[in-house]
């Protein structure tokens, strides 16, 4: 009869002991983000690094802003948050629950800019803006930004080009670029690195709008003797399909020029194979063109200032300038050559005021 005692005294114990443990123990123990610093509408990887029983393990994020990319992944122990278009510093939480129990952990989303890369992630070229044209792309990725780049080298005899919609939040002025660009390996003679900032066209189709700026760099021409700059930029009229670029004998109504010789000579911008040089222009809230080169200011202009100035007084419902599009262009191959290859270390975008130099 003991033993017949013991053995139940046991199983009610083990019953017991089985019916009392309905909560599983598991915890969150990081919350681990694709970077420290965002710009807008990024959309960055988030993940959470979890201990204890993950079986049947279910997850909850939220944000003190910005927004998740879709519900499919709300469940997730992964998730892809999207930085909203103002600065500022955000929290994203993830709670993992399983059976009764929860962990929850935090992390901060620093946003700092209108846009920036440096070429470090791999998932710079994973549905984050970029888009190429007639070429073959090679990403260097590296936690240091001086070894990091996007090379580029032309695959066919049509226009390549690396570009980016500027449509995660209204870039109007003041804005300032700042592209640190080079070239390696080969170089089409004669031919040159072209950065370009697009514009929207406005509602009203006969009224003129900023459509271009347009900075040329000739990388291998000898300044001594040849020009290897050229700096413009354009104004459109849909209506009437008319074009024209700012010029050194232009007066309004036509874009007056940014700098004269608009095509110029200046040993600065030479590049030899393998170096980079950083080029940036701005518009300021004044309206005040500025462009820098390696740092050092070349020169400002109140060439878009006097245009748009005369545009706002003389044709009502002129819109103010909206930024659609960043590009760089460089030469097509030529059939009997290899392709010409230029590389982006970094692309910064401001539109808080800072001039970038």
């Amino acid at each position: 009869m003991r033993m017949i005692y013991n053995f139940s005294l046991l199983l009610a114990v083990c019953i017991v002991t089985f019916s009392c443990k309905k909560d599983v123990d598991v915890r969150i123990q990081s919350l681990n983000k694709g970077g420290q610093e965002f710009y807008f509408g990024e959309k960055v990887p988030v993940w959470a690094s979890t201990s204890g029983e993950l079986d049947g393990i279910s997850y909850d994020w939220s944000a003190t802003g910005g927004s998740f990319d879709g519900v499919r992944t709300q469940n997730l122990f992964e998730n892809l948050w999207i930085a909203p278009g103002v600065a500022g510093e955000y929290t994203v939480t993830a709670t993992a629950k399983n059976t009764g129990t929860s962990s929850s952990k935090s992390t901060t989303m620093k946003v700092t800019r209108y846009f920036f890369d440096e070429f470090q992630s791999p998932y710079t070229l994973n549905g984050n803006g970029w888009s190429q044209s007639n070429t073959a792309q090679k990403l260097v990725t590296n936690t240091d930004p001086a070894q990091s780049r996007i090379e580029l080298t032309a695959s066919s005899g049509s226009a390549p080009n690396i570009r980016r919609t500027l449509n995660l939040a209204e870039l109007k002025i003041p804005f300032s670029i700042r592209t640190k660009v080079g070239w390696k390996t080969y170089w089409r003679s004669g031919q040159p690195i072209t950065i370009s900032l697009y514009f929207n066209q406005p509602s009203t189709p006969a009224i003129p709008f900023l459509r271009e700026i347009r900075w040329e760099i000739w990388p291998t021409a000898d300044p001594a003797v040849a020009d290897n700059y050229q700096l413009r930029y354009e104004t459109f009229i849909p209506a009437s399909n008319t074009s024209k670029f700012s010029s050194a004998t232009s007066t309004l109504p036509d874009p007056v020029a940014l700098i004269v010789p608009v095509k110029g000579k200046r040993p600065d911008l030479a590049m030899a194979s393998g170096t980079e040089k950083s080029l940036s222009f701005s518009i300021d809230a004044g309206h005040v063109f500025h462009a820098y080169i390696d740092g050092q200011l070349w020169f400002t202009s109140n060439g878009i200032k006097d245009w748009l100035a005369y545009a706002k007084t003389n044709f009502p419902g002129f819109q103010d300038p909206v930024a659609k599009e960043y590009r760089v262009a460089f030469p097509a191959k030529e059939s009997s050559a290899q392709g010409s290859t230029v590389f982006l270390k970094s692309v910064y975008i401001n539109n808080d005021g800072e001039i970038l130099k």
